[in-house]
């Protein structure tokens, strides 16, 4: 072979192999990116699932009255008072409580007769977790109307406040003026749209109760609430309709009337998903009705007792059944409830997937600051080991006589 052909020869050795490697590595080139597509299609797809079962499912907390008394104010960090608790209430989209108290800044707080909170009182609430209040009860007007007025404006605040580190609060209960409709919150959460709207039913002075979300309690009065719930329900088309009442009946005791019983049913009918009832400062039982006409599962909470308070200042440690009227409204319950809604032949199916009670107490610890607890084992060993075992005997009871006086109930419609 001379030397052209040799050339000749090497030439289309190294052109051929060279074509099959360049089509080596655009078939490689080619497959890696068909692996890369299905892995991001998956990712895809997982991401969707994952948002889908988010916007399915939403998760609410109820608490009670935020009161505030001489000693509650007594304390020197307000955050030291939501600590134990606030893990709870920041894994809930949405809390809901009730401001026992106007928020007027213009003036000194205040406890009973005539309560009146300060901002960072009800700041330090908003930080730990708390996000949609009821501003209507019978304390709402003890600041007169300047109070009304200037719980207003604090809200405002503290809603901008919360705006700018991007949290979402939400008030409502009372009015700009007399001839306003009562006041209500529109919100959507994770593809979730949510009516709340609170009444007072009580008040403990007449005076600007045009500038309350107030009801007498009277069989009229109510049938016009339950219109409106009615209207309201046709009108938003939410997902959840929470009807928050302070309600009219006697403080401290367990029962339940006959007619708050039939009151709170004609809501369920009217379109209202929770009834979340308050005033009694102590925890009463939950009641869970299944519509099965509807395809809907609804609750009403009778009570949930103060969230925190100052009422109980001297605990009966030497009872062995501690069920004074002092000692039942330090105890209160945060109720965390998951709804899930399903679309199921063009209606929405809503249901509770998970209901879980979180009893808590407001504990006195050693500097006599009034703080949160969870009524719960674990705290009962602390308070050995500190060791303040009259304090640890005493949660004992109190975590039994809350198991045992109030309970959850089941109903199928």
């Amino acid at each position: 072979m001379n030397k052209v052909k040799r050339f000749s020869f090497i030439f289309l050795c190294i052109l051929f192999f060279s074509c099959k490697s360049s089509q080596i590595e655009k078939k490689e080139v080619v497959e890696q990116k068909k692996q890369i597509e299905t892995e991001t299609q998956k990712e895809t797809e997982k991401s969707t699932t994952i948002q889908k079962k988010q916007n399915n499912e939403i998760t609410l907390l109820f608490g009670g009255d935020i009161m505030a008394h001489t000693v509650n104010y007594a304390i020197t960090d307000y955050a030291k008072i939501w600590k134990d608790i606030t893990p709870l209430l920041q894994s809930s989209d949405l809390a809901f409580a009730n401001i026992e108290a106007p928020i007027d800044t213009t003036k000194k707080h205040s406890s009973w007769p005539n309560f009146n909170m300060t901002y960072n009182y009800v700041n330090a609430s908003i930080t730990a977790g708390f996000n949609v209040f009821s501003l209507c009860n019978n304390h709402t007007n003890d600041q007169g109307l300047t109070g009304i007025q200037e719980t207003a404006k604090t809200t405002k605040a503290l809603q901008t406040a919360a705006k700018n580190q991007n949290k979402d609060i939400y008030f409502s209960g009372i009015k700009n003026s007399p001839n306003d409709s009562f006041s209500y919150n529109l919100i959507e959460k994770n593809g979730w749209k949510i009516l709340f709207l609170p009444i007072t039913e009580l008040l403990n002075r007449s005076n600007y109760s045009e500038y309350i979300n107030f009801s007498k309690p009277t069989v009229e009065q109510r049938q016009k609430i339950i219109e409106l719930c009615k209207e309201l329900k046709a009108k938003t088309k939410c997902d959840l309709f929470i009807f928050s009442l302070h309600t009219a009946e006697p403080e401290y005791t367990r029962k339940v009337t006959d007619a708050q019983e039939e009151y709170y049913m004609n809501l369920l009918n009217a379109g209202v998903d929770i009834v979340w009832a308050n005033h009694a400062h102590i925890i009463k039982d939950r009641k869970f009705i299944f519509d099965t006409k509807n395809q809907r599962h609804k609750m009403i909470m009778y009570a949930n007792g103060n969230t925190i308070s100052g009422q109980r200042t001297a605990p009966d440690f030497k009872s062995k059944n501690p069920i004074g009227e002092r000692d039942n409204t330090g105890d209160g319950l945060l109720y965390q409830v998951i709804f899930s809604k399903e679309e199921k032949e063009g209606k929405t199916s809503i249901t509770i997937k998970k209901a879980t009670p979180h009893f808590i107490t407001t504990y006195i610890n050693t500097a006599n600051e009034y703080v949160i607890k969870l009524l719960n084992k674990d705290f009962v060993d602390y308070l050995y080991d500190v060791p303040r075992t009259n304090w640890a005997e005493y949660i004992k009871r109190r975590i039994k006589i809350n198991n045992r006086e109030t309970k959850d109930l089941i109903v199928w419609q």
